[in-house]
């Protein structure tokens, strides 16, 4: 197989240098690869090949290391990961288009754990609370409302009915400002169909908020006229 893989035959390879068949951006201290196998036996590495005809294949290489007729050795095998490593490129893409979406979003987008813990939250999050990503992420995610209790009512709701829309809260921020929003939020689930916790997004509503109290007030001094 390796003859194979490299493009080259058993007498091109015997007695060749282990870095003559890596890529030239590969080079590791074999010393000290040498070093930390013989003392835990085993190690595990990645690195590339460079084939005969130019092509870098990346391989998670496992080396072993046993005697033989009192002389040391290293037993190594090597495995293609190149297709492990596209679809690790393409899932970090996926994530980072994920989070683009989420972050270009400027109501505040919040994950929670089944445990009622915040997993994850979007920049409008932090700027409407005043704490940081890292803050937040593991923080009880009621504690950030003027009422808690109505906080965890509302996502407990949410993990036992799947939704919630329209849910009026008031998130205060670390200096103290309140500002009312309406949440609306949905389970979401893992690969097996469990669900994995909830996302929640809230609506800023101070604009409507001061709309309707103009609107009382004016009707309260209509009222007042036709009383009089």
């Amino acid at each position: 197989k390796a003859r194979e893989v490299l493009g080259l035959s058993t007498r091109q390879l015997v007695l060749k240098n282990i870095f003559d068949i890596l890529s030239s951006d590969a080079r590791f201290s074999w010393n000290e690869t040498w070093e930390i196998t013989w003392r835990d036996r085993q190690l595990t590495i990645e690195t590339t090949f460079a084939t005969k005809d130019g092509q870098r294949i990346p391989v998670e290489m496992v080396l072993n290391s046993l005697e033989f007729k009192e002389k040391q050795y290293c037993c190594c095998f090597a495995l293609d990961i190149t297709e492990k490593k596209r679809i690790l490129n393409e899932l970090k893409i996926a994530n980072l288009y994920n989070r683009s979406l989420i972050e270009a979003s400027l109501d505040p987008l919040v994950t929670i754990n089944p445990d009622g813990k915040i997993s994850d939250v979007n920049a409008a999050t932090v700027r409407v609370t005043g704490y940081s990503r890292e803050k937040l992420i593991g923080t009880d995610f009621s504690k950030y409302f003027t009422e808690p209790e109505k906080a965890r009512a509302g996502y407990e709701k949410v993990f036992r009915d799947g939704l919630v829309t329209d849910y009026e809260l008031g998130i205060r921020h670390k200096s103290g400002h309140v500002t009312p929003v309406m949440y609306n939020a949905t389970v979401y689930r893992d690969e097996s169909g469990n669900v994995a916790g909830v996302f929640a997004a809230a609506r800023d509503v101070t604009e409507r908020k001061k709309a309707e109290e103009t609107i009382r007030s004016a009707n309260a001094y209509n009222r007042s006229l036709i009383e009089a």
